[in-house]
């Protein structure tokens, strides 16, 4: 942003600091919206095109999205579109971003304001706040089948991959998507916003994190875990404690995942279809898989829930906004007419466009 004389700086910004601070939203406005459009748009159309030249010739649209849709009939083919599309999306998005809202990610790659125990502390609650997700998910998508209504999600499950794809999934959904997601949600955009309110950025940050995710399920444990991942980056002034919290929590998933799908694959389907009962009567390993990540799981909560007590008791995590910040924050955004676009296409893709009437 423009430089400020931040002695002079008052309880409400005058009109010429209200343009300058609009303008930095709108920016931040932007790159989401870039986003957007590369990842819902822009190449999920190219990537039907090219399949579609690659299923044969075709002489309209729709012949075109048969051919697409019969090459994407393959899973291997499938992955490396899915894997794709948001690697190239959010690359974009993040060199943009760097550039529009002026922000140095080389400098928040330092070891200097974090330890080891903070570390540790903040990913438990990371990994506590995964299953009470879950529970919230659950307790919502039981709510919604009271109206017969469902939610698609991601589904990392894969049966028919070469070992090739599954290597690229896992290493998507372990490293290389939580590393460009960091940069782009705690580094760009909370990096971007957080100038004179930190909590506000964390916040906004958070829900934007939860909200491209495109599905009720995925949104509620995003959005708790940007939380904790916005405040740990703020606190220690550097992004490498949410990346590693981040590929810490998705590893753990997918580990888990993968050891019951090999024990029992049926078993697993039937499980992640809401059929409980399953989860007793697979093979013997698969119910001893299934007793080992409930502990783990409902341990971490736990403990999870007492560490975010014991923070908030002690206090002081991030700084709290001066009147000057609260000014400046949430009241600017919703002055800022892009934004009221970015809430209207995340909250439809994520909240309306899933749902659908269970057939």
């Amino acid at each position: 942003m423009e430089n400020i004389n931040y002695q002079t700086v008052t309880v409400e910004p005058d009109k010429a600091e209200r343009k300058l601070i609009r303008r930095q939203y709108m920016k931040a406005a932007i790159v989401l919206l870039i986003n957007i459009a590369l990842f819902n748009i822009v190449l999920r159309y190219l990537a039907i095109f090219l399949c579609g030249i690659a299923g044969g010739s075709f002489s309209s649209f729709d012949e075109l999205r048969q051919n697409a849709d019969g090459v994407l009939e393959n899973d291997d083919i499938s992955t490396v579109v899915s894997c794709c599309i948001p690697i190239i999306s959010e690359t974009i998005s993040i060199f943009i971003g760097m550039k529009l809202l002026k922000v140095d990610l080389e400098k928040l790659f330092n070891r200097n304001g974090f330890t080891g125990r903070e570390l540790a502390r903040d990913c438990s609650v990371c990994l506590g706040l995964q299953t009470a997700a879950v529970l919230i998910a659950s307790f919502v998508g039981y709510i919604l089948g009271l109206f017969d209504l469902e939610s698609r999600t991601a589904d990392l499950t894969a049966q028919n991959n070469s070992v090739w794809s599954l290597l690229l999934l896992y290493f998507y959904a372990c490293l290389f998507g939580p590393l460009l997601e960091e940069l782009l949600y705690r580094g760009v955009i909370l990096q971007g916003m957080k100038k004179y309110n930190e909590r506000f950025a964390i916040v906004l940050s958070a829900l934007i994190f939860g909200l491209m995710h495109q599905n009720y399920q995925q949104f509620i444990l995003a959005f708790m875990l940007g939380l904790v991942l916005a405040a740990a980056d703020l606190r220690s002034g550097s992004i490498i404690p949410s990346i590693v919290m981040h590929i810490i929590v998705n590893t753990s998933g997918v580990l888990m995942q993968l050891a019951m799908q090999s024990a029992d694959y049926e078993a697993f389907n039937n499980v992640v279809a809401g059929d409980a009962a399953a989860a007793f009567t697979g093979s013997t390993s698969f119910v001893v898989l299934v007793a080992l990540n409930a502990l783990f799981r409902y341990g971490f909560m736990f403990l999870g829930i007492t560490l975010l007590v014991l923070v908030a008791v002690k206090g002081g995590v991030v700084r709290k906004p001066t009147p000057a910040g609260k000014s400046r924050g949430w009241p600017m955004l919703f002055r800022t007419v892009l934004w009221y676009v970015v809430f209207a296409v995340y909250i439809y893709l994520c909240f309306i466009e899933p749902i659908s009437v269970i057939k």
